[in-house]
C-alpha cells in the first residue's frame, strides 16, 4: 500500500470550496437584501395609499357638513404639507400617491440593489484575489519543500555507501587486530558508523513521509523478535555507556510492516540512549503485552526525561528534549518524528510520558495486534 498525499491540492480544493459558498453566501445575501428592499417599498407605497385614503375621507366628512370637525380651515393645508408624498384634486375632493414619490422609491431601492451588488463582487474579487495569492504561495513553498527533500534524498544516498564502507573497514579493524586498541577504535568506528546511518536513514524516512512515498506490506510480525534484534544492535553502545537494556516481551505477534516496526523500535530505543546517556541514566526497559485487538510497548529510560506539558511537542520535528536548556540532547530531533508518522501510517498510536526533567520517560506504542 503506498500512501501519497498532496497538501497543496488539499488546500486548493479547501480554498474553491470556501469560495463557492462565499459565493453562495453572497448571492443569498443579494437576494434577500432584493426582497427586503422590495418589500419595504411595498410597505411604504401601502402608507401612502393609506395616507391619501385618509385625507381622502377627511375632504368627504367636510364636504358633508359644511366644516372641518374640531380644526380649523387651514387644517387641510397643514396635512397636505406634512404629506408631500400625496397630490390632491379640489376639483373632485381626492388625494392620490403622487407618482414621482412611487418613482423616488424605486430608485431608492435600484440604487441600494446596485451598491449591494457592487459590494459583494468586491468581496468576492477580493476573495478570489487573496485566494489567489495564497495558493501561489504555498504552491511555491512546496515546490522548495520539495527540492529541499529531493536534495536531502540525493545528499543521503551519496553518503551512504562510503558510511557502509566505513563500518566495513571498522568491522575488520575490530574483529582482525590483535591490539586492544585497535579493536576499541574499530568498534568505535563501527558505532559511529551505525549512528551516521541510523541518521541518514532518518533523514531519507523524513523526505518519504512528508512527499507521501511509504509503501506498506503488513503482516503478522512476533515483536519479541524484532525488539531483540533492536536490543542487540544497541549493546555494545549502551554497555560502554553502562546503561542496561531489559527487554520484557511476550510471544505476542503485531500486524506491521517488518521494516517500519523495526524502525519504529529502533529510533525510540536509540532515544532512550540517548536520553540515558544526557541525563545520567542506568536503565531502558522494554515491555510489551496484549491489550484486545492491540499489543502495547512500553519503553522507559531513568534519562533527561521532560516537562510534561512538553509530551505532544516532543514529536514534532526537530524538537530536542533539553534544547531550552544546557545539556540538549543530541541528534537531529527526526527519530520521534519518523516514529509517530510511521505509526500514524500504520494505524498505530504513540504517546509519551514523564514526571519532569531528569526523571525518565516513558514512550508507548499502542499497534494493532495479527489477527490469528
Amino acid at each position: 500500500m503506498i500512501l501519497r498525499r498532496d497538501p497543496t491540492k488539499a488546500l486548493q480544493v479547501g480554498f474553491l470550496v470556501v469560495l463557492a459558498i462565499a459565493t453562495a453566501q453572497v448571492a443569498w445575501w443579494i437576494t434577500d437584501q432584493r426582497a427586503l428592499a422590495r418589500g419595504e417599498q411595498d410597505r411604504v407605497v401601502a402608507l401612502y395609499e393609506s395616507d391619501a385614503s385618509a385625507v381622502t375621507a377627511f375632504v368627504e366628512l367636510w364636504n358633508a357638513d359644511g366644516r372641518v370637525p374640531a380644526v380649523e380651515q387651514g387644517a387641510l393645508s397643514d396635512v397636505l404639507a406634512r404629506l408631500p408624498h400625496l397630490a390632491f384634486d379640489p376639483a373632485v375632493g381626492v388625494a392620490s400617491v403622487r407618482a414621482d414619490a412611487i418613482e423616488e422609491l424605486a430608485a431608492d431601492v435600484a440604487s441600494r440593489l446596485n451598491r449591494y451588488a457592487w459590494e459583494g463582487g468586491f468581496f468576492l474579487l477580493v476573495l478570489l484575489l487573496g485566494m489567489a495569492v495564497l495558493t501561489r504561495a504555498i504552491r511555491d513553498d512546496a515546490q522548495l519543500r520539495r527540492r529541499q527533500q529531493n536534495f536531502i534524498a540525493a545528499v543521503s544516498h551519496e553518503f551512504k555507501s562510503p558510511l557502509a564502507s566505513m563500518r566495513l573497514s571498522g568491522e575488520t579493524l575490530a574483529t582482525r587486530s590483535t591490539e586492544p586498541d585497535s579493536r576499541r577504535l574499530g568498534e568505535r568506528l563501527v558505532e559511529d558508523a551505525d549512528r551516521l546511518l541510523r541518521m541518514v536513514d532518518n533523514l531519507l524516512d523524513t523526505a518519504r513521509i512528508d512527499d507521501g512515498r511509504i509503501n506498506l506490506r503488513p503482516e503478522p510480525i512476533v515483536l519479541r523478535e524484532v525488539v531483540d534484534g533492536v536490543a542487540a544492535g544497541h549493546a555494545a553502545r549502551a554497555s560502554r555507556e553502562g546503561i542496561a537494556i531489559r527487554a520484557d516481551v511476550p510471544l505476542v505477534a503485531v500486524d506491521a510492516d517488518p521494516l517500519v516496526i523495526e524502525s519504529v523500535l529502533r529510533n525510540l530505543l536509540d532515544n532512550a540512549v540517548k536520553a540515558c546517556i544526557a541525563g545520567d541514566g542506568r536503565q531502558i526497559s522494554i515491555e510489551a503485552h496484549g491489550d484486545g485487538p492491540d499489543v502495547v510497548i512500553d519503553i522507559s529510560d531513568d534519562g533527561i526525561g521532560f516537562a510534561p506539558r512538553d509530551a505532544a511537542m516532543i514529536f514534532e520535528k526537530f524538537y530536542r528534549s533539553g534544547e531550552a536548556g544546557t545539556n540538549p540532547m543530541p541528534g537531529t530531533g527526526l527519530g520521534l518524528y519518523v516514529v509517530r508518522r510511521l505509526a500514524e501510517i500504520s494505524d498505530a498510536r504513540v504517546v509519551a510520558s514523564s514526571e519532569g526533567p531528569g526523571k525518565g520517560a516513558t514512550v508507548t506504542v499502542i499497534w494493532p495486534a495479527a489477527r490469528p
